[in-house]
């Protein structure tokens, strides 16, 4: 969707181990994206679709302003930057919970990072946790959390 650009490293450079971070990925927020995030999930929420309405409406003290950015939106940037790495050496990721910290409006850039914090041999694969943040272009974390994947050994090391 959009303009987004991927920083690919080589998945047999990627070495699965404590420390080792997966290549960043980002996306460049735009309000068409957010549209047409809005039509793929059928979330015509009008927090992401109408401006008029958002310029003024306020949550509890909190007003953006602007439309926001589907949360899943974000998680989806997030996922895809496993799945950049793991799909092509038999690998998938297993879980990810993210918590939302702030809005993504259009606008931004969006990056998610990923770093490895644990590792084990499990059935003939390694499985890891990492732990994710998305942030935005001032550095403003927008999403963190932790995930779970796992790859077949001989393609981990």
């Amino acid at each position: 969707m959009g303009d987004r650009q991927t920083e690919k490293a080589s998945t047999n450079i990627m070495e699965f181990v404590v420390g080792a971070e997966f290549p960043s990925t980002h996306m460049d927020v735009t309000t068409d994206m957010i549209r047409r995030f809005a039509a793929a999930s059928f979330d015509f929420n009008p927090l992401h679709l109408d401006p008029n309405w958002m310029a003024d409406a306020t949550f509890g003290k909190t007003k953006f302003g602007s439309v926001i950015g589907h949360g899943l939106m974000t998680y989806s940037l997030i996922t895809r930057m496993f799945t950049d790495v793991l799909y092509p050496v038999g690998g998938w990721h297993e879980r990810c919970e993210v918590r939302f910290k702030a809005p993504v409006l259009p606008g931004h850039r969006i990056t998610a990072s990923a770093r490895i914090t644990e590792t084990k041999e499990i059935d003939g694969d390694l499985v890891y946790i990492a732990e994710v943040v998305a942030s935005n272009q001032d550095g403003v974390v927008v999403a963190s959390g932790d995930a779970m994947g796992r790859v077949p050994l001989d393609a981990a090391m």
